[in-house]
Protein backbone atom coordinates (compact mmCIF):
# COMPACT_ATOMS: atom_id res chain seq x y z
CA UNK A 1 0.00 0.00 0.00
CA UNK A 2 1.61 3.26 -1.44
CA UNK A 3 1.31 6.12 1.34
CA UNK A 4 -1.25 8.07 -0.46
CA UNK A 5 -3.52 4.71 -0.26
CA UNK A 6 -2.53 4.56 3.09
CA UNK A 7 -3.73 8.15 3.60
CA UNK A 8 -7.01 8.01 1.64
CA UNK A 9 -7.84 4.74 3.72
CA UNK A 10 -7.04 6.27 7.02
CA UNK A 11 -9.11 9.50 5.90
CA UNK A 12 -12.15 7.07 5.23
CA UNK A 13 -12.01 5.40 8.47
CA UNK A 14 -11.85 8.51 10.03
CA UNK A 15 -15.19 9.48 8.29
CA UNK A 16 -17.00 6.33 8.88
CA UNK A 17 -15.96 6.87 13.03
CA UNK A 18 -17.35 10.09 12.98
CA UNK A 19 -20.27 8.93 11.36
CA UNK A 20 -20.98 5.95 13.65
CA UNK A 21 -20.17 8.61 16.42
CA UNK A 22 -23.07 11.17 14.88
CA UNK A 23 -25.27 8.21 14.88
CA UNK A 24 -24.72 7.57 18.67
CA UNK A 25 -25.32 10.91 19.75
CA UNK A 26 -28.57 11.21 17.38
CA UNK A 27 -29.80 8.09 18.64
CA UNK A 28 -29.86 8.86 22.20
CA UNK A 29 -29.96 12.96 21.75
CA UNK A 30 -33.73 13.60 22.59
CA UNK A 31 -34.10 11.22 25.68
CA UNK A 32 -30.71 12.40 27.21
CA UNK A 33 -31.27 16.16 26.85
CA UNK A 34 -34.99 15.60 28.10
CA UNK A 35 -32.97 13.94 31.05
CA UNK A 36 -30.92 16.46 31.44
CA UNK A 37 -32.89 18.94 31.43
CA UNK A 38 -35.69 17.25 34.03
CA UNK A 39 -32.28 17.32 36.07
CA UNK A 40 -30.94 20.63 35.95
CA UNK A 41 -34.32 22.06 36.74
CA UNK A 42 -35.12 19.94 40.22
CA UNK A 43 -31.51 20.92 40.97
CA UNK A 44 -31.93 24.40 40.49
CA UNK A 45 -35.15 24.26 42.56
CA UNK A 46 -33.76 22.10 45.44
CA UNK A 47 -30.91 25.24 45.90
CA UNK A 48 -33.81 27.64 45.51
CA UNK A 49 -34.87 29.04 48.56
CA UNK A 50 -38.01 27.55 50.09
CA UNK A 51 -38.80 25.10 47.56
CA UNK A 52 -38.08 21.59 49.45
CA UNK A 53 -38.92 23.30 52.60
CA UNK A 54 -42.43 23.94 51.56
CA UNK A 55 -43.27 20.90 49.63
CA UNK A 56 -41.65 18.54 52.00
CA UNK A 57 -43.23 19.66 54.77
CA UNK A 58 -46.96 20.43 53.24
CA UNK A 59 -48.77 19.02 54.73
CA UNK A 60 -50.32 16.22 51.39
CA UNK A 61 -48.91 12.93 51.65
CA UNK A 62 -48.95 12.79 47.63
CA UNK A 63 -46.91 15.79 47.19
CA UNK A 64 -44.37 15.23 50.29
CA UNK A 65 -43.81 11.83 48.79
CA UNK A 66 -43.57 13.31 45.31
CA UNK A 67 -40.58 16.42 46.45
CA UNK A 68 -38.76 13.64 47.85
CA UNK A 69 -38.74 10.62 45.37
CA UNK A 70 -39.11 12.53 41.91
CA UNK A 71 -35.93 14.52 43.10
CA UNK A 72 -34.17 11.27 43.54
CA UNK A 73 -35.95 9.79 39.97
CA UNK A 74 -34.18 12.51 37.72
CA UNK A 75 -31.04 11.64 39.27
CA UNK A 76 -31.41 8.32 38.55
CA UNK A 77 -33.01 8.86 34.99
CA UNK A 78 -30.09 10.55 34.01
CA UNK A 79 -27.87 7.93 35.26
CA UNK A 80 -29.68 5.15 33.45
CA UNK A 81 -29.05 7.05 30.06
CA UNK A 82 -25.89 7.67 30.54
CA UNK A 83 -25.05 3.99 31.37
CA UNK A 84 -26.86 3.17 28.17
CA UNK A 85 -25.10 5.06 25.81
CA UNK A 86 -21.75 4.28 27.77
CA UNK A 87 -22.94 0.52 26.78
CA UNK A 88 -23.30 1.45 23.26
CA UNK A 89 -20.19 3.59 23.12
CA UNK A 90 -17.83 0.97 24.51
CA UNK A 91 -18.28 -1.52 21.38
CA UNK A 92 -17.35 1.59 18.86
CA UNK A 93 -13.99 2.54 18.33
CA UNK A 94 -15.00 6.61 18.77
CA UNK A 95 -12.48 7.82 20.74
CA UNK A 96 -10.37 9.62 18.77
CA UNK A 97 -13.22 11.35 16.72
CA UNK A 98 -13.37 15.05 18.55
CA UNK A 99 -17.12 15.58 19.20
CA UNK A 100 -17.52 12.21 20.35
CA UNK A 101 -14.39 12.97 22.85
CA UNK A 102 -16.28 16.47 23.63
CA UNK A 103 -19.30 14.67 24.33
CA UNK A 104 -18.11 12.14 26.74
CA UNK A 105 -16.11 15.41 28.27
CA UNK A 106 -19.41 16.26 29.50
CA UNK A 107 -20.34 12.93 31.01
CA UNK A 108 -16.72 12.29 32.62
CA UNK A 109 -17.12 15.67 34.12
CA UNK A 110 -20.59 14.83 35.55
CA UNK A 111 -19.30 11.36 36.98
CA UNK A 112 -16.46 13.22 38.64
CA UNK A 113 -18.56 15.79 40.36
CA UNK A 114 -20.79 13.57 41.33
CA UNK A 115 -18.12 11.11 43.10
CA UNK A 116 -16.01 14.23 44.50
CA UNK A 117 -14.80 13.88 47.88
CA UNK A 118 -14.34 17.78 48.48
CA UNK A 119 -18.02 19.02 47.68
CA UNK A 120 -20.85 18.44 50.49
CA UNK A 121 -22.11 14.68 51.05
CA UNK A 122 -25.75 15.08 49.86
CA UNK A 123 -26.00 13.18 46.50
CA UNK A 124 -22.80 11.99 46.33
CA UNK A 125 -22.59 8.65 44.60
CA UNK A 126 -18.82 6.99 43.43
CA UNK A 127 -18.03 5.50 40.11
CA UNK A 128 -19.75 2.05 40.47
CA UNK A 129 -22.80 3.53 42.18
CA UNK A 130 -24.01 5.42 39.72
CA UNK A 131 -23.05 2.51 37.32
CA UNK A 132 -25.32 0.77 39.77
CA UNK A 133 -28.07 3.35 40.13
CA UNK A 134 -28.01 3.22 35.93
CA UNK A 135 -28.58 -0.77 35.70
CA UNK A 136 -31.31 -0.86 38.10
CA UNK A 137 -33.02 1.78 36.36
CA UNK A 138 -32.46 -0.29 32.99
CA UNK A 139 -35.76 -1.42 31.11
CA UNK A 140 -34.81 -3.78 28.47
CA UNK A 141 -36.89 -3.93 24.90
CA UNK A 142 -37.16 -6.38 22.24
CA UNK A 143 -37.50 -4.38 19.37
CA UNK A 144 -37.61 -6.10 16.29
CA UNK A 145 -35.65 -9.59 16.92
CA UNK A 146 -32.48 -6.80 18.53
CA UNK A 147 -32.84 -5.56 22.09
CA UNK A 148 -32.79 -1.78 23.28
CA UNK A 149 -33.06 -0.24 26.38
CA UNK A 150 -34.65 2.96 28.17
CA UNK A 151 -35.37 3.74 31.54
CA UNK A 152 -37.81 3.19 33.65
CA UNK A 153 -40.59 5.99 33.77
CA UNK A 154 -41.52 7.69 37.31
CA UNK A 155 -44.25 5.44 37.98
CA UNK A 156 -42.25 2.53 37.91
CA UNK A 157 -40.03 3.95 39.90
CA UNK A 158 -42.34 4.70 42.51
CA UNK A 159 -44.09 1.42 42.32
CA UNK A 160 -40.34 -0.42 42.63
CA UNK A 161 -39.24 1.52 45.80
CA UNK A 162 -42.40 0.20 47.20
CA UNK A 163 -42.72 -3.36 46.40
CA UNK A 164 -38.85 -4.44 45.67
CA UNK A 165 -36.53 -3.80 49.31
CA UNK A 166 -33.48 -4.52 47.16
CA UNK A 167 -34.33 -1.70 44.36
CA UNK A 168 -35.44 0.71 46.92
CA UNK A 169 -32.50 -0.02 49.25
CA UNK A 170 -30.46 1.26 46.54
CA UNK A 171 -31.72 4.66 46.96
CA UNK A 172 -32.61 5.16 51.06
CA UNK A 173 -29.72 7.56 51.47
CA UNK A 174 -30.90 9.43 48.10
CA UNK A 175 -34.12 10.30 49.79
CA UNK A 176 -33.22 11.16 52.95
CA UNK A 177 -30.46 13.69 51.39
CA UNK A 178 -33.29 15.47 50.23
CA UNK A 179 -33.94 16.54 53.83
CA UNK A 180 -30.20 17.70 54.47
CA UNK A 181 -30.42 19.59 50.59
CA UNK A 182 -33.49 21.24 52.02
CA UNK A 183 -32.11 22.79 55.21
CA UNK A 184 -28.52 23.64 53.52
CA UNK A 185 -27.07 27.02 52.48
CA UNK A 186 -26.46 27.86 49.35
CA UNK A 187 -22.13 26.18 50.02
CA UNK A 188 -23.31 23.48 51.78
CA UNK A 189 -25.34 22.52 48.12
CA UNK A 190 -22.22 23.29 46.26
CA UNK A 191 -22.22 19.64 44.60
CA UNK A 192 -25.66 20.52 43.19
CA UNK A 193 -24.55 23.65 42.12
CA UNK A 194 -21.60 22.45 40.50
CA UNK A 195 -23.77 19.75 38.56
CA UNK A 196 -26.29 22.18 37.34
CA UNK A 197 -24.00 24.36 35.91
CA UNK A 198 -21.98 21.45 34.33
CA UNK A 199 -25.82 20.02 32.95
CA UNK A 200 -26.51 23.36 31.46
CA UNK A 201 -23.02 23.15 29.46
CA UNK A 202 -24.53 20.08 27.85
CA UNK A 203 -27.69 21.25 27.01
CA UNK A 204 -25.81 23.90 24.75
CA UNK A 205 -23.68 20.96 23.78
CA UNK A 206 -26.58 18.46 22.42
CA UNK A 207 -29.45 21.68 21.53
CA UNK A 208 -27.04 24.34 21.11
CA UNK A 209 -29.93 26.67 18.77
CA UNK A 210 -32.43 26.12 21.54
CA UNK A 211 -34.57 24.07 18.90
CA UNK A 212 -35.22 20.61 20.54
CA UNK A 213 -36.44 21.38 24.31
CA UNK A 214 -39.81 23.27 24.88
CA UNK A 215 -39.18 24.86 27.61
CA UNK A 216 -35.48 26.23 26.75
CA UNK A 217 -34.77 27.58 30.27
CA UNK A 218 -31.20 27.36 30.82
CA UNK A 219 -30.86 29.80 34.10
CA UNK A 220 -27.30 29.00 35.50
CA UNK A 221 -27.66 28.74 39.25
CA UNK A 222 -26.01 32.31 40.83
CA UNK A 223 -26.07 33.07 44.59
CA UNK A 224 -27.11 36.46 43.69
CA UNK A 225 -30.02 36.06 41.34
CA UNK A 226 -31.16 32.67 43.24
CA UNK A 227 -34.15 34.58 44.25
CA UNK A 228 -35.06 36.46 41.25
CA UNK A 229 -35.41 33.12 38.57
CA UNK A 230 -37.64 30.52 38.73
CA UNK A 231 -38.29 26.97 36.58
CA UNK A 232 -40.72 24.23 36.53
CA UNK A 233 -39.27 21.22 37.47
Amino acid sequence: MTVLQYQLEEQRHQQSKAELAEQLLSRYREPLLWSVHALQGRLFNCVRPGFLSTYLHCGDPDDERYTRDYTVYVLAEYLCWVEIIRREQQFLDLGDVERNKRFFGFLDRMTQIIAALDLPAQLRLFRGQQRAIGELMLVRLEDGGSIRYESRGYAEFCESLDTDPRFASWFTRLRSDVDVIAAADWDGNARLVRMQHELIALIDFLDPDAARLATPNRALLDRNLIGKITTNA
